[in-house]
């Protein structure tokens, strides 16, 4: 592969205006077939297979009147009774009915026991059901349904979204984030370079790649059913990885034309080193995403597979893009500070860096990274001891973590969903916002045992603790099915709520002896939840297996792969107590905008250990490739280490901090969830990239020695020889007695 890899690099270096030109004109190409049949972005809760889902397509099929998806149009008169607006919010209701893709809307005065009235009289909804998900309606149909409420506000009435109304129309607006996030990267990139050209190289690839893996993941959700903050996270985990990965290779590159070598020499030999680190990191990334289908739920898998389409496409844009900006710049992309006193000595930049080079080399391994690694190395117990110590502490309240899907009353007050959510409480409870619809399978009987039997379930589920209220049952025409509503005591997301689901499905309704389904969009989280809950260990098991075969083929080593393993399950359980601490325990929530606290949904340790596991491989790989070229060169491992850390250190913090500035930007998103995962990634690569590299990695090398690098001799035919050194690492003059002739990067 790094043969292969280095013949790639030579060929974009030398023909880069082709290379430049193709990857336009493939953008170009994209974005014109996304304009033309691109798709919408759906959020699909549904488990095939569960008891909400099961009981969904019952109403479906023989119910169609009481199935769909529900959503509330709330009313709340400001001033005197809202029953003074009824005619007016009957003509809204009737004109919401005749919206496309509407199965029924119910105006609260359609009866005078509807219910749907407060008892304040200040507060009342109309029912509306949707045959197609509110998710896929567009900003034009928003349009539309403001055009139908708008004879109430008119006439001062204050009009809400509540439940699936409140979700049409919605779009993903990341571009504020992306502008921050890319101006802390270019000021991060502009220190470390201190040159302009060297700095714009990896972002101008990050924007080619990510947009490019944008509209693809565009076009195909024209196919493919993709949740709305897939776009987000696809871009958020996108423009990290993009950037590092040019990053890295620029590094690499920089290094080499200080040591004296030409252009296309030093463009071919970053691609088949760094290059190579790349496809392992990036392979890593990727496998590891599309791990999330094993949760078995298809809104989890398509986040992985829209996270994963993007980074395999920025890997791309690294092995062929940035070569072609190396071969483009030239000498240009070493630091002007260098240029300016090349030009003053009357030197040319080749005849500086050959002038330079030994010098080059004393820096990296008497660095103050390097410096440090010693440190660490000469007392490797209690830096090791200490540093799990505090990740430890830091994990502690991942023990008390709550699962669940978080409801409307975590949303901004911005948004119109929290709004109406507010509504309801005041006016029917904080039950109102998540009813649980329970679906009977009615037997062949008379209709007065029909009457019987649903009385008599309606009476014992009345009397359930947590139970507020219970609505009247409807049966279709057939007498088939019936449906009535369950109103709990408790909010959509509380822990009692979800216990009163599986009691009424495990003990309540048993009691008729009849097949009984509880549905609706709790009862739907309820099982979202628990079917990745039951998902995670093997998840997890099958991340850690594909990570191993991956790293104990890139480095012959089973130990360094069990290492790796080891050290990024604490890593991951540091961020995980972080997340808990901010979001459920409530710790500065205010300063990232946070308005209460929440469950953590299933999905977000899930995704974050799929993502921050890949990524933790990153530094991983490009560290220890370092530490592996010294130690062949040297066989001291104690000097490997300290030349490792001295000549990646400062990449890779560069790094680090580019991606943690990325993803904190993503904060200002108004989405808990996404809130969620930007931060745990954040504090997971901050983490990562100082306590477990900079310390734990050190302390366990040095602690390991040469057996580091063992590996069964059972398991030597059958691992493949990956050289992330390169196919050049034997032109590396060999050890002197002043130490090794190591060569640059």
């Amino acid at each position: 592969m790094n043969k292969w890899l280095e013949r790639l690099g030579g060929l974009s270096a030398r023909w880069h205006w082709i290379v430049i030109l193709a990857w336009v004109l493939i953008l170009a190409g994209l974005y014109a077939a996304k304009a033309a049949h691109g798709g919408e972005y759906v959020n699909n809760y549904n488990v095939p297979g569960t008891e909400s889902d099961n009981g969904l397509n019952r109403l479906n099929d023989t119910f169609p009147l009481q199935g769909g998806y529900s959503g509330q149009i709330v009313f709340h008169a400001k001033k005197g009774k809202i029953t003074a607006d009824s005619a007016v919010i009957n003509q809204v209701t009737t004109s919401i009915s005749r919206l496309p893709d509407v199965i029924k809307a119910v105006s609260p005065f359609a009866s005078p026991s509807s219910g749907m009235v407060s008892k304040n009289g200040t507060i009342a909804y109309s029912s509306v059901s949707w045959s197609a998900n509110p998710y896929s309606l567009d900003t034009a149909y928003l349009g539309r349904l403001n055009a139908a409420t708008a004879p109430a506000v008119k006439a001062g009435l204050q009009v809400e979204y509540g439940a699936g109304a409140s979700e049409i129309g919605q779009t993903t607006k990341d571009s504020t984030s992306e502008i921050i996030g890319l101006v802390l990267a270019l000021v991060l990139l502009l220190f470390m370079f201190g040159s302009l050209i060297a700095a714009a190289m990896p972002l101008v690839s990050a924007l080619f790649s990510v947009g490019a893996g944008l509209a693809v993941l565009g076009l195909l959700a024209a196919a493919l059913t993709f949740p709305t903050t897939a776009p987000t996270i696809a871009t958020l985990l996108g423009l990290g990885v993009a950037v590092d990965y040019g990053l890295f290779l620029v590094a690499r590159h920089r290094e080499q034309l200080d040591t004296g070598m030409d252009v296309l020499t030093s463009a071919r030999h970053a691609e088949g080193t760094s290059g190579a680190a790349v496809v392992v990191a990036g392979s890593t990334v990727v496998v590891s995403i599309l791990g999330l289908y094993i949760s078995d739920v298809a809104f989890v898998g398509a986040l992985g597979l829209a996270a994963a389409l993007t980074v395999a496409i920025t890997m791309l844009a690294a092995l062929t893009l940035v070569p072609a900006f190396m071969g483009l710049a030239g000498e240009n992309v070493r630091a002007l500070a260098a240029r300016v006193r090349a030009h003053r000595a009357h030197e040319t930049t080749r005849e500086q860096a050959k002038r330079t080079a030994a010098a080059t080399h004393e820096q990296h391994e008497n660095s103050a990274f390097a410096r440090w690694g010693r440190k660490v190395s000469a007392h490797p117990w209690p830096w090791g001891i200490l540093s799990v110590v505090v990740l430890g502490v830091l994990a502690i309240p991942f023990f008390s973590i709550t699962l669940g899907q978080p409801d409307n009353g975590t949303n901004p007050y911005s948004d119109t969903s929290r709004r109406a959510y507010d509504l309801m409480t005041d006016g029917f409870g904080v039950g109102s916002n998540g009813p649980l619809a329970v679906v009977v399978v009615l037997p062949t009987q008379s209709a007065s045992a029909t009457s019987t039997l649903l009385s008599t379930m309606q009476k014992n589920v009345k009397s359930t603790p947590g139970v507020a209220s219970v609505g009247p049952a409807a049966v279709n025409s057939p007498k088939t099915t019936a449906v009535f509503n369950v109103i709990p005591t408790t909010r959509p997301q509380a822990a009692q709520t979800t216990n009163l689901v599986n009691t009424l499905r495990d003990s309540v309704l048993p009691k008729s002896h009849v097949t009984t389904y509880v549905t609706g969009t709790t009862a739907g989280a309820v099982d979202f939840t628990n079917r990745i809950k039951s998902r995670l260990v093997w998840l997890i098991l099958a991340v850690i297996a594909i990570a191993f075969i991956l790293l104990t083929t890139a480095f012959r080593s089973v130990v360094i792969a069990t290492k790796a393993a080891i050290l990024n399950l604490l890593s991951i359980g540091a961020a995980y107590g972080v997340i808990v601490a901010i979001f459920e325990w409530g710790w500065a929530k205010s300063v990232i905008g946070l308005h209460t606290t929440l469950p953590i949904p299933a999905y977000v340790p899930m995704l974050v250990f799929a993502i921050v596991f890949g990524l933790s491989m990153d530094y991983e790989v490009f560290l220890l490739s370092r530490v592996h070229e010294a130690w062949i060169a040297t066989k001291d491992p104690h000097r490997a280490v300290a030349i490792g850390i001295g000549g990646t250190a400062r990449v890779i913090t560069t790094a680090a901090l580019i991606m943690i500035a990325v993803f904190t930007s993503f904060v200002i998103n108004p989405d808990p969830t996404v809130k969620m995962l930007a931060l745990g990634m954040a504090f997971a690569v901050l983490i990562d990239a100082s306590l477990v590299r900079m310390i734990l990695v050190p302390s366990v090398m040095t602690l390991l020695g040469s057996h580091a690098w063992w590996m069964p001799k059972w398991m030597e035919p059958i691992v493949p020889h990956l050289q992330l050194e390169g196919s050049m690492a034997a032109e590396a003059a060999p050890p002197s007695a002043g130490g090794p002739a190591l060569r640059s990067g």
